[in-house]
């Protein structure tokens, strides 16, 4: 079943994913055993294959630095040779649809396949899954993190570097979180209306949070551009090895009686949780295996996505990473656009309300065949096939829960409903992960939905993170298009009888 190329690391593996596989192999890299947690129902295909030559440096800096000369003359080479093709044919309905679809933009972490799914660094969700090394049941976000910047699947070694690297920052920033009032930032957040969001806690958290001391110091020096990078490196790195922290400030004011400052991570996240929610400790390293994978399949996302974006505009400037991230997190407060994670939760209790805990299927069908004329479906969404986020957390859910009341439920809505559609409407309806994470999270005593929205946003800090240094590296250009008024446009398009030309007079 298994195809490994002869005198080839494990970066360039090639292997095969059967259709419908419902036993779970093992596969040996190096010592290593890795689960292939494979979602059914996915067609057959080849593992992609990692780009360039792997790094043996266990340094994360190190092996970016092997990394940056390589693609900057791949970029270098591109723009001299194909400066002038064609990428993308923009419409006016493209203009008013917010260019959705079109090819506008370089992300190098990630992208969008047709087929399927979100690519990490040209990896498809189950390759990542199968292939990172894990802390736990799950990958961990150092591996994904590591992934995203370098394009490289990092070794055990390489992994827990990193996990050394950012317990080591993380305790040099600790007046920043710790303490009496939970240190600078806590105090900061204690001062803030009861009414404010989680969402904009985390955007005024991240605000207060020196994490620019660095690439001040280069520009106060008068660093040259491409050293840039470097200075973002360690401030972004400071900034990660806090994130955890500062999540766990925003769920509860003040961070005591940590017992573990050192671990991973989603140690340390769950360790802050633990500290402000009624998490038990039986289902505590449950909670750290699903949020292991619930940060790993939410790392990236694609370029285009609001909170994204803004992100990247911002990390492409002379902004600090905190303030870009900032910035960004205010626009995941509906995130994603078919229904929020709070927003999922309240339609699947809504439900509960009406039926109860004693379901009659024929009773659900008839009210979700209502829901479906009057079009208020939330957490689902019209593609081709289902997002491989949403099979990896149902086969977490079928592995891990399978007597979960509110897993169940969602997973019996799902069925109804996708069938109802494609019998009655002809139209092919997927649910989006949201489906499904919300019981999850309900069932592990992370009850409060909206404070699960900063999860989803902490969550994408890490392909933010990668982008922003990449941009550094790169001294990629700041978006700037054009905008003209409609009447501009309407103008120009009578003046040229609609047909195609290069730009529009200014």
């Amino acid at each position: 079943m298994f195809q490994i190329s002869k005198g080839l690391r494990l970066p360039s593996v090639r292997l095969v994913i059967l259709k419908n596989m419902k036993n779970y192999s093992d596969i040996d890299f190096h010592g290593q055993r890795h689960v292939l947690t494979v979602g059914i129902d996915l067609p057959m295909y080849e593992v992609s294959t990692t780009r360039g030559t792997p790094s043996t440096s266990i340094n994360l800096k190190e092996a970016l630095c092997e990394k940056i000369p390589v693609h900057y003359d791949l970029v270098r080479n591109i723009r001299q040779q194909h400066g002038s093709s064609v990428i993308s044919r923009i419409t006016v309905e493209n203009i008013y649809q917010g260019l959705r679809g079109v090819n506008t933009m370089v992300r190098e972490t990630s992208e969008i396949d047709p087929k399927y799914g979100i690519k990490y660094r040209g990896l498809t969700i189950p390759e990542v899954i199968t292939l990172l090394p894990r802390e736990g049941k799950s990958p961990s976000a150092e591996a994904v993190f590591w992934l995203l910047l370098t394009g490289d699947i990092p070794t055990k070694e390489q992994t827990a570097s990193l996990i050394a690297d950012w317990s080591i920052r993380r305790e040099k920033r600790k007046d920043w979180w710790s303490g009496p009032g939970g240190g600078i930032v806590g105090s900061i957040l204690q001062t803030l209306p009861k009414t404010t969001s989680p969402l904009g806690k985390l955007s005024v958290a991240l605000t207060v949070f020196d994490s620019g001391k660095h690439i001040t110091e280069a520009l106060k020096n008068n660093a040259l551009n491409y050293t840039h990078w470097e200075y973002m490196y360690e401030d972004s790195m400071e900034l990660l090895a806090t994130l955890p922290a500062i999540v766990g400030l925003i769920a509860k004011g003040e961070l005591k009686n940590l017992k573990e400052e050192k671990g991973d991570w989603v140690q340390f996240l769950s360790e802050c949780l633990c500290n402000a929610f009624d998490i038990s400790k039986n289902n505590k390293k449950a909670l750290m295996d699903f949020l292991r994978l619930y940060i790993v399949l939410n790392a990236d996302e694609n370029g285009g996505v609001p909170g994204v974006h803004i992100t990247e505009i911002l990390g492409a400037s002379q902004s600090y990473v905190n303030q870009a991230l900032a910035a960004g997190a205010l626009a995941y407060v509906d995130e994603p656009k078919n229904g929020t994670i709070s927003e999922y939760m309240e339609f699947q209790r809504g439900i509960q309300r009406i039926f109860g805990q004693e379901l009659k299927e024929e009773k659900l069908r008839n009210y979700i065949a209502t829901l479906i004329r009057r079009d208020k479906l939330t957490g689902y969404k019209e593609a081709e096939f289902c997002d491989p986020k949403y099979i990896a957390l149902e086969n977490y859910a079928r592995e891990y829960l399978p007597n979960d009341f509110g897993v169940q439920l969602s997973q019996t809505i799902t069925n109804i409903l996708t069938t109802m559609m494609k019998s009655t409407k002809g139209k092919k309806i997927h649910p989006e992960q949201t489906a499904i994470v919300a019981p999850i999270f309900q069932f592990y005593g992370l009850r409060d939905m909206k404070f699960n929205q900063v999860l989803l946003c902490m969550s994408r800090a890490l392909g933010a993170v990668a982008s922003i240094i990449w941009a550094r590296a790169v001294n990629a250009s700041i978006e700037q298009p054009t905008s003209k008024c409609t009447y501009t446009y309407l103008n120009s398009i009578q003046r040229t009888g609609g047909k195609h030309t290069k730009s529009i007079q200014k």
